[in-house]
């Protein structure tokens, strides 16, 4: 049986999330919110699923899907401290959105903690720091087969493909179909390729899906400047709007990605795409860090305010709500 979506609000929690404690913490308070759409890693998704049933839910209400990116993609990196060249000035660990970056004050080196670390790269490019590097893997593919095996209620699979190698996409999706049967998300973004090829892939992507699972949906998730909506500026959410109304006329499931924030509801009904009539937006960096180092009260009303902004809701005075939402730095 297909899976039919809706709601427009989806929750990312972060493919290289991988602390177990954090994860279905967020997943929990913005489940209180209304939120039933949830993407993580395989590996945490058991937990959030345990979370959600402990606190009264019923699983068949949420839609639970799985982040498995191909060799490459940003989503599948991880940020890397060298202690011989770290000089412990600690400018990554202010700017890292996830906390990850840890300081050993008796080494006054900083070191990342893998399990928090999202690949997202704002320590590099806030610092330009040549003790950080970025290590690449796509290991998902295995946690993925686990979870199944498991007999685990996987709703959807996420496949991360904005790398610039075509054989290796073809290589990870075929991987990911052998082991998944069921609907699928496609991420990619405009930078690897021209749009005619991104369309062709795209294209040839889908059919192998239909051939392995005939009655499953297919998505793409259209997606701009990857973990950069913490900007909350309407640079970072154009970039996805526009990708996703070039691709609008092949008619693509779509779901709008990288870069949303409190603007691209709006954004997105003023760019008033007509093949997208209830669009969903994937929601990521944004949503973490509008309840991140806030009271539960505070961050729980933040988090309603955004889904009911999303789902189109009746909510408070505009004002009040973007300076509900606004997050002191």
């Amino acid at each position: 049986m297909a899976l039919k979506i809706n709601t427009k609000f989806k929750l990312i929690l972060g493919l290289g999330n991988k602390d177990i404690k954090s994860a279905p913490d967020m997943a929990l308070l913005y489940a209180n919110a209304g939120v039933r759409f949830f993407d993580a890693s395989p590996e945490v998704l058991p937990e959030i699923s345990r979370a959600l049933v402990k606190a009264g839910y019923d699983l068949n209400d949420f839609i639970l899907c799985a982040s498995v990116p191909s060799l490459g993609d940003i989503h599948g990196r991880k940020a890397n401290i060298s202690p011989v060249v770290c000089s412990g000035c600690m400018l990554c660990a202010k700017d890292c959105p996830e906390q990850a970056v840890l300081f050993d004050k008796k080494a006054g080196k900083c070191s990342v903690d893998m399990k928090k670390c999202i690949g997202c790269g704002i320590c590099k490019k806030t610092t330009n720091c040549y003790a950080i590097h970025f290590e690449y893997g796509n290991h998902e593919l295995k946690r993925l087969e686990e979870l199944v095996q498991s007999g685990f209620k996987l709703d959807m699979t996420e496949f991360h493909a904005s790398v610039s190698d075509k054989k290796q996409i073809l290589k990870d999706f075929k991987d990911i179909l052998s082991v998944f049967k069921g609907d699928v998300s496609v991420c990619i973004n405009r930078k690897q390729f021209p749009l005619d090829d991104v369309v062709k892939l795209l294209v040839e992507l889908k059919k192998m899906h239909k051939l392995e699972n005939p009655e499953a949906e297919f998505y793409v998730q259209a997606d701009g400047a990857s973990m950069n909506g913490g900007a909350e500026d309407e640079d970072s959410t154009l970039e996805c709007i526009l990708f996703a109304r070039e691709l609008a006329p092949y008619g693509f499931n779509l779901i709008i990605s990288g870069g949303t924030n409190i603007n691209t509801p709006k954004m997105l009904k003023d760019a008033e795409i007509e093949a997208i009539e209830e669009p969903i937006i994937a929601y990521g960096t944004y949503a973490r860090k509008i309840i991140s180092n806030t009271k539960k009260d505070v961050a729980l009303l933040r988090a309603k305010e955004l889904f009911a902004i999303t789902e189109g809701e009746n909510v408070l005075d505009p004002d009040d709500v973007l300076n509900s939402l606004t997050v002191e730095v």
